[in-house]
């Protein structure tokens, strides 16, 4: 790792010194090769001091210019961009260029006309809504094109001789109308507009603009993702964008990532997470350097995504990392240092109060009380660790804070001919348990080189190494489930320092300091290699070929230790003795990319054609191998264990597919437009002649806002989109590789006799279908997009419907064929649901501020299965309702009498066993599916599920005068959420209870949370079942970030050379409202039995931006 770091810092050294060159005097050098004017404008300010200003519907700006100019004024570069155009320009003191169009009326310090009869004068400031002054913004008249330009104070003037609409227009702002007849003054502040005509985002093998997509595509950009200071792409996307479903359900270092689902559940038995391509190639998004990432797309229906074919079915994202840009050479500065404390834990009780409590549910059950005269021992002060215990385990296990730091350097630039842009970042955090760390170190380079006129080179370079530490003989989460549950009277640390014996050794403490530990060490080496050609103007033919290696690494070694109670040896714990494993993994991926495009405007007509082939293969390769018995300290290598106890164990696979791509855009007069895709996939997952696949997808728009009857809407209605898709997709993640052939399987069970002598041998264990293919979705989407009010309001809305056909199930076999079933294509499920998504941008005086907001919703239901049901211990899906609903009984309170036990149905038949405070349970069906005065398994019913419904976020944000602050509510409104065993139940299998669960039922207190309190070692108690009763609203509204920065006044940091610096402070997770939750427990947190889990984390940062 030290050497991996000092050759980062070495690198970006000699880049630094590479491209930090450029001219200090007056005398600049430009050269322009075939680039339009906008093109060469964005040249002359990255190689120059200077800044240009104009308004974005200036002419001549898409007129393509080719000069050179050799230590010369920038005059010259001047004259040599304008000639023989419209537009006309005005240097400043201040080192800045005012450009307009010739033949305004006023330019920029031109003096005032003298007013003549029959006008009138117009005139003020044009700012933008940051309070600056804008220089260089137009000011149009509607009636006979009069105009001018503001000058270096944003100042205009305007002579006019009848009433008229004045029109402000600047590049990057929404335009204002504004209308006048007479002399007055009009300052006006134009808004910065989310929706910009030229803006573009990231789809499948290209861009298009932004506002003539057609399909459902949410692009979310570098500051958004960077704003919530978090360390993994999943969650950075939680809340952002309506449709997807990010679920954060550990808090653990380095497994801290949002589980994702794109518009509901896709498959039953297959994979549901979208595909996930950085820079074109299959990857973690949670593995990368958010500093490094440009953007992230989220394709969500099938006209967006179907170019992706059979790995689309559940969505694409898209990350585009960073490149570099003509200019001078940008070096930016990211860091934030802070803590993580758990967002919330449930409280156990002390010795004395379990106790109690366990004498009070043994009494219940009619049994003597266990702890009469140890609770008076307790109460006169006997607790001394040798004989009495009292240990808060979630003290000594969970620490209170835990360290967090993530640090990034990047440098971006260069000329006409080579572009570079090159990151490094370190990232570390601490666990909530000794032992328990995550570090990530990475490094990227992107560089484009231009070798002539048509022919363009890249050369990307990734590297990328985590380490993770973590308690090696239980998973870190069961550790704290552990610490959470266990007794306090049970021994964990003895008075003299030794460890205590906790449940037969089982000491959570001595789990998480003894050092035994489990250590991965895992580097991955990304290179790409691009090829762009332009033969001809509008063809461009594209190749890349792409090589990606993931190693891992994971060494853990378990030393016993020693456990002692009431002074006497327990002996060592695990009672296995020492071992030591390691496992090696290599992965290595190979694309292949090749397509060309073509486009031509051709009078009001645009028509882009993209053809494209793919081939993609994966290598994987597993090795394990293990011993134990290590008798001599130091000598923990792997051949230094017991010879007889050797085990090893490996694996391998390969998965190759190949491809064929197109899409077709065709837009008439920017009003109607229409695309066209389809993919053509082969993979290896299934047999020959199952393995090729056509995946097709349509969509269409109407920008209503373009028609000529919509004109005197535009005051209110800037733009006005209708969309619809229609397209299929399919989904080959499919179980394992090979799922169409039969599985052979190794055992003593499949040994074989010969000469009285059992042997080992192998055994068929499933049956094969060589005729399974994709599974298939197939998705209809309809949408409006709308910008009102000078585009400070933008509003999206979709429905779609997702049929998901083709599913893939195991039906049963007959028990004598001795083998499980395979794999079979049959089953259908269907999503559908809607997405909102609201902004506002608007300034009141020098404040800027903004509201954005989303919600979304999808309806899950399963179709066809067959006629099969899968019904679980606590969960059921069967046609007509939701996959993997909560299944049990429903409540109806306690029985409060013996009389109303022996009045009503009771599980279990018999009354007798039932006493009052227990839960009573509705009757409601029998055998004949009426009710039948039993409580059985007839009375079972759907009781809820746990897919998250109407999903929101909601971000507040503003900035005055250098302050900027951002709130980002997250939450859901709808979610069932089911909990069981010990913790979650009160004294279940011999372990605690915690104190909001003291308020349980007894005759002096009915109406209590909890039903009366019984011991249930074995998880026999019929309270505990799953119902009703313990089925939770898992719905909750979350203050998921909060932000509070200052970026210092720039006079002060020019004269640091400096080009910006920000420092903020950070919250996460600061506070969540419930609503009849778990107490103690996060809804978002992922819990096994036994409260297996990681809290989640409330994060406290300071950060600082630094710009060079």
């Amino acid at each position: 790792m030290k050497n991996f770091n000092s050759k980062a810092l070495k690198l970006l050294s000699l880049l630094l010194l590479l491209f930090i060159a450029y001219p200090a005097n007056a005398q600049y050098s430009v050269n322009i090769t075939d680039k339009t004017i906008a093109q060469a404008i964005k040249i002359i300010e990255g190689s120059t001091d200077y800044k240009f200003f104009y308004a974005e519907n200036l002419p001549d700006l898409t007129k393509r210019v080719s000069f050179k100019t050799v230590n010369k004024p920038i005059e010259a570069a001047l004259e040599n961009l304008f000639r023989g155009t419209r537009i006309s320009y005005k240097i400043s003191g201040q080192k800045q260029i005012v450009l307009s169009q010739k033949g305004a009326q006023a330019s920029v310090n031109t003096p005032a006309l003298t007013p003549s009869a029959g006008t009138y004068t117009v005139k003020g400031t044009v700012k933008g809504n940051d309070g600056e002054p804008l220089i260089g913004a137009t000011v149009m008249s509607d009636n006979n094109n009069t105009g001018t330009s503001t000058d270096i104070n944003g100042n205009y003037e305007l002579q006019l001789t009848k009433p008229t609409t004045l029109t402000y227009a600047y590049i990057g702002y929404a335009p204002v109308k504004v209308k006048v007849n007479k002399s007055e003054t009009k300052d006006v502040t134009l808004l910065g507009s989310d929706i910009q005509l030229d803006d573009v985002v990231v789809v499948g093998y290209g861009t298009q603009k932004k506002i003539n997509l057609t399909g459902s595509v949410q692009s979310v950009n570098s500051d958004e993702i960077l704003r919530r200071s978090v360390s993994t792409g999943s969650a950075a996307l939680q809340g952002l964008v309506p449709g997807l479903t990010a679920v954060q359900s550990s808090g653990q270092p380095g497994a801290d990532n949002a589980s994702l689902k794109i518009r509901g559940l896709g498959s039953l038995n297959s994979s549901t997470a979208p595909l996930i391509l950085i820079d074109g190639i299959e990857g973690d998004m949670n593995r990368i350097d958010l500093n490094s990432v440009e953007s992230i797309t989220v394709l969500k229906d099938a006209s967006s995504a179907s170019i992706y074919g059979s790995r689309a079915s559940n969505g694409v994202i898209l990350v585009t990392t960073k490149r570099g840009a003509e200019g001078k050479v940008k070096i930016t500065f990211n860091g934030y240092a802070g803590f993580n404390e758990p967002t919330t834990l449930p409280t156990p009780t002390t010795a004395i109060e379990y106790m109690q409590a366990v004498d009070v549910a043994r009494s219940n059950a009619h049994q003597d009380p266990l702890y009469t005269n140890t609770i008076e021992i307790y109460k006169n002060g006997g607790v001394d660790n040798i004989n009495f215990y009292d240990t808060d385990w979630r003290k000594e296990v969970i620490k209170e804070s835990a360290a967090i730091q993530n640090y990034s350097l990047s440098l971006s630039g260069g000329n006409d001919v080579v572009k570079l842009f090159t990151s490094a970042g370190y990232f570390a955090q601490d666990g909530l348990i000794d032992n328990n760390k995550f570090t990530r170190t990475s490094l990227r380079v992107n560089t484009d080189t231009k070798v002539n006129k048509w022919l363009k080179v890249g050369v990307d370079v990734g590297i990328r190494q985590s380490t993770a530490k973590a308690p090696v003989m239980e998973t870190a989460a069961n550790i704290i489930g552990k610490a959470l549950t266990m007794t306090p009277i049970m021994s964990g640390i003895n008075a003299d320092g030794t460890w205590g014996n906790g449940i037969n050794g089982t000491n959570p403490i001595a789990m998480v300091r003894c050092g035994c530990t489990s250590n991965s060490t895992a580097p991955e080496y990304t290179a790409r290699t691009t090829v762009s050609i332009d033969p001809f103007k509008g063809f461009n033919i594209f190749g890349a070929y792409t090589w990606k290696r993931a190693d891992g690494e994971t060494n853990a070694f378990v030393t016993p230790y020693k456990v002692f109670e009431n002074g006497v040896s327990k002996g060592a714990f695990p009672t296995t003795g020492s071992s030591k494993s390691e496992q090696r993994t290599k992965s290595v991926t190979k694309q292949y990319n090749l397509q060309g495009t073509y486009e031509k405007d051709f009078h009001k007509n645009n028509i882009k054609i993209l053809l494209g082939f793919q081939s993609e293969e994966l290598n994987y390769n597993y090795l394990i191998a293990g011993r134990k018995n290590y008798y001599y300290d130091g000598y923990e290598e792997l051949v230094n264990g017991d010879i007889k106890t050797m085990t090893n164990s490996s694996s391998k696979y390969a998965w190759a597919m190949l491809s064929y791509f197109f899409r077709v855009n065709y837009a008439f007069d920017n009003r109607y437009l229409l695309e066209v895709n389809g993919r053509y996939d082969g993979t290896s997952r299934f047999k020959k002649g199952h393995r090729w696949g056509f995946f097709p997808s349509v969509s269409a728009g109407w920008r209503i806002s373009e028609e000529s009857f919509f004109e005197s809407a535009k005051e209110v209605v800037d733009n006005l989109k209708l969309r619809v898709s229609y397209g299929e997709l399919g989904n080959q993640a499919i179980s394992g590789y090979y799922p169409y052939a039969s599985s052979i399987g190794s055992a003593a069970d499949y040994g074989y006799w010969f000469d009285k002598q059992l042997s080992s041998g192998v055994a068929q264990i499933q049956l094969a279908n060589a005729d399974i293919t994709w599974e298939k979705s197939k998705q209809f989407n309809a949408a409006i997009d709308a910008g009102l009010l000078n585009s400070r309001l933008n509003v999206t809305f979709d429905y779609y419907i997702r049929n998901i056909t083709n599913m893939l199930q195991q039906f049963p076999v007959p028990l004598f064929v001795g083998m499980t079933s395979p794999w079979t294509n049959a089953g259908s499920m269907r999503n559908n649901g809607w997405e909102l998504s609201i902004s506002w941008n608007d300034r009141i005086g020098k404040f800027n501020y903004y509201v954005k907001g989303n919600l979304s919703d999808v309806k899950n239901k399963v179709i066809d299965l067959y006629g099969k049901e899968y019904v679980g211990t606590t969960t059921i899906t069967k046609e007509g309702e939701q996959y993997n609903s909560w299944y049990g009984f429903i409540a109806d309170g306690y029985f409060q009498d013996r009389d109303e036990i022996n009045s009503s149905p009771v599980y279990g038949g018999n009354p007798k066993n039932v006493e009052p405070g227990y839960i009573k349970y509705k009757d409601i069906s029998g055998e004949d599916g009426k009710p039948d005065g039993k409580i059985d398994d007839y009375d079972k019913t759907i009781l809820g599920n746990p897919t998250p419904r109407y999903e929101f976020g909601l971000t507040l944000g503003g900035d005055w005068k250098g302050l900027d602050f951002s709130l980002f509510f997250q939450g859901v409104g709808k979610k069932d959420v089911y909990y069981s065993g010990a913790g979650a139940r009160a004294l279940s299998g011999n372990y605690t209870i915690y104190k909001y669960q003291l308020d349980y039922w007894t005759e002096d207190n009915r109406n209590a949370k909890f039903p009366l309190l019984l011991e249930d070692p074995s998880g026999t108690n019929p309270n505990n079942m799953i119902s009703s009763f313990w089925v939770k609203s898992g719905a909750y509204c979350r203050l998921k970030n909060i932000v509070i920065g200052y970026t210092l006044p720039s006079k002060w940091v020019q004269k640091a050379t400096l080009s910006k610096v920000r420092i903020y402070a950070s919250a996460q997770n600061l506070f969540t409202i419930k609503n009849n939750f778990y107490e103690g427990f996060d809804p978002e947190n992922s819990i096994g039995s036994g409260v297996s889990c990681y809290p989640l984390n409330k994060t406290f940062l300071f950060g600082l931006n630094v710009e060079f």
